[in-house]
């Protein structure tokens, strides 16, 4: 019994890929045996409509209030807890640190909150 087996022919040198270009008279680019992409073409950016400004605005102005409000409230809360040889300055740091971050996060979320229910979402 005899058997043949076929054996696959070997390229004699691999080849790089090339890649149509879509762009008219445009020549394929091939680099280092790899096919680089074409560059894209960038739109200027959209301009922004009305809902966009308005969500913008609800979250800075809800940021400044929050942050005034949390410095106030911390501020008060810190100096009537605080030993009377505290230096205010000292009162007025944790309160502006806490304020800061409570105030940006609490205020801008509950600002976009109000913001969602008055355009209906």
């Amino acid at each position: 019994m005899s058997s043949t087996a076929t054996v696959p022919k070997v390229l004699e040198q691999p080849t790089a890929p090339v890649i149509e270009s879509s762009r008219p008279n445009a020549e394929p680019r091939v680099v280092a045996g790899i096919a680089a992409p074409e560059p894209l073409e960038v739109s200027p950016a959209a301009t922004t409509d009305a809902a966009d400004r308005s969500f913008g605005r609800a979250i800075i102005s809800g940021s400044i209030i929050g942050i005034v409000l949390f410095i106030a409230a911390v501020w008060a809360v810190v100096r009537a807890i605080a030993p009377p040889e505290w230096p205010a300055g000292a009162v007025t740091a944790i309160a502006v640190w806490t304020g800061l971050w409570c105030g940006l996060f609490l205020g801008g979320t509950v600002a976009v909150g109000r913001w969602s229910l008055e355009q209906g979402h």
